[in-house]
């Protein structure tokens, strides 16, 4: 009796842990993120179950405003699986240096069990160089050569540059905003978007991909690509929304206008449009791809800040941050100017053109809404632009959208080809375009 008694009790200690067991199913014996800049992350697990894994899923985004995305890792099969998803760094999905990565995985077996693992955050880094940081009031620069005194101008003007556009557009942001700062264009053409396109002889001077983080090279005029990439930051978050966005004259010749001056030439081959009566019309500027030489994207630069310097100096800033708002609420660009100064896009292209000598240009009918400047989709399959308006679909590498039907709506400010020859090389909108000789 003694030894049934004994049994019972052990059968009754062994029965809650059996149906935890059951309960649970599914355990995750080991999972790690492996860093392999430039060319992405790599995410392994590895789990089991009493029955046989039938789907595992990798679920991930990258904020500030990424989508939840899932992958299809790649696994073995059985009742312990190892499962592995490589996250890409490519032209069609680009990863810049400090994304953070949220994910988890989901797991499920034949028994019916699921697992979803807690969340964790993964630090996407250039891990070529040590850096180090430095902050002041919402902007950070990280760092690993600079030396105090180019750091603290640089603190100072992005700084300055954020509370200056910040009042100009009429927003706020609310997160901190991170810059990379190269020593040079060379080191920092593995962290750039232009090094993934295939294009030979692109080098990148600046570039702004998620909305959070820009990079910067330290080697040709720092300041004003400074100034240029924290004002694209800004107008996204002016716009911030489901419904705005900018054409690429307002977007690029607000960025310019966040500089001390246009680059160098940049006015010289205004003036010479203007002389000769060959500048753009407003609305083949709508879109950043019109440009077809060194000349053409040199013009484009000049004549959008031009035409914002026009708008802001001549009818207030007040009304500027009009603008932006009417934007942000889903009105097209002719809508918004129209609701704003009382003309659209053809009314500004000749107030522009009267204020710099130029008699007036027909009218070109447009559709009101600009095309805006071209938006390059991470998730776009076979990586293709897309226009603003669309919703970005995802590509094989990242799977389908999640449930609420949105897609990452990063674009990447300034590359649209070139812009001002400048010791055999091309700059425009934070991009430097380097020709090999």
């Amino acid at each position: 009796m003694r030894a049934l008694t004994a049994f019972l009790l052990l059968l009754a200690a062994a029965l809650p842990l059996t149906a935890v067991r059951a309960q649970e199913g599914i355990t995750v014996t080991s999972a790690t993120a492996r860093n392999q800049f430039p060319d992405g992350v790599v995410f392994n697990m590895a789990a089991e179950s009493d029955a046989e894994i039938t789907s595992v899923v990798f679920r991930y985004t990258i904020p500030p405003e990424g989508a939840r995305v899932y992958g299809d890792p790649e696994c073995t099969e059985g009742a312990r699986v190892e499962c592995s998803f490589n996250l890409k760094s490519t032209a069609k999905l680009f990863l810049v240096p400090g994304a953070n990565i949220i994910y988890h995985w989901e797991i499920k077996d034949d028994a019916g069990n699921e697992l979803k693992t807690e969340p964790k955050t993964f630090v996407y880094e250039d891990d070529r160089f040590q850096w180090k940081s430095r902050t002041q009031d919402d902007l950070v620069i990280w760092y690993y050569s600079a030396d105090e005194s180019q750091l603290r101008d640089l603190l100072n003007t992005g700084v300055d540059g954020l509370r200056r556009m910040e009042s100009l557009l009429g927003t706020s942001l609310d997160f901190p905003v991170k810059v990379f700062l190269y020593d040079s264009a060379a080191d920092m053409q593995a962290a750039a978007y232009g090094g993934k396109t295939g294009q030979s002889g692109v080098i990148t001077l600046g570039e702004v991909f998620f909305s959070d983080t820009a990079i910067v090279a330290a080697d040709v005029f720092p300041h004003d690509v400074l100034r240029h990439e924290l004002a694209h930051i800004v107008m996204r978050q002016a716009l911030e929304g489901p419904f705005g966005n900018a054409p690429a004259w307002l977007d690029e010749g607000t960025a310019v206008y966040a500089q001390s001056q246009p680059l160098s030439g940049e006015e010289g081959v205004l003036q010479s449009a203007i002389r000769g009566n060959r500048v753009f019309s407003l609305r083949m500027m709508t879109s950043g791809s019109l440009a077809r030489n060194e000349s053409d994207v040199s013009l484009f630069y000049a004549q959008a800040w031009s035409v914002v310097s026009y708008l802001i100096e001549t009818h207030g800033e007040e009304k500027f941050a009009a603008l932006l708002a009417a934007l942000r609420e889903g009105n097209g660009i002719d809508e918004a100017l129209e609701s704003v100064y009382g003309f659209d896009q053809d009314g500004l292209d000749n107030a522009w053109r009267e204020s710099v000598g130029l008699p007036p240009r027909a009218s070109e009918g447009g559709a009101g809404r600009a095309t805006g400047i071209p938006q390059l989709t991470p998730y776009g399959a076979g990586g293709q632009q897309t226009a603003p308006t669309s919703t970005p679909t995802p590509g094989a590498e990242s799977g389908p959208v999640d449930d609420d039907g949105s897609g990452f709506p990063f674009a990447l400010a300034g590359i649209v080809a070139a812009a001002v020859a400048i010791g055999g090389g091309l700059i425009a909108g934070g991009v430097l375009f380097a020709r090999r000789r």
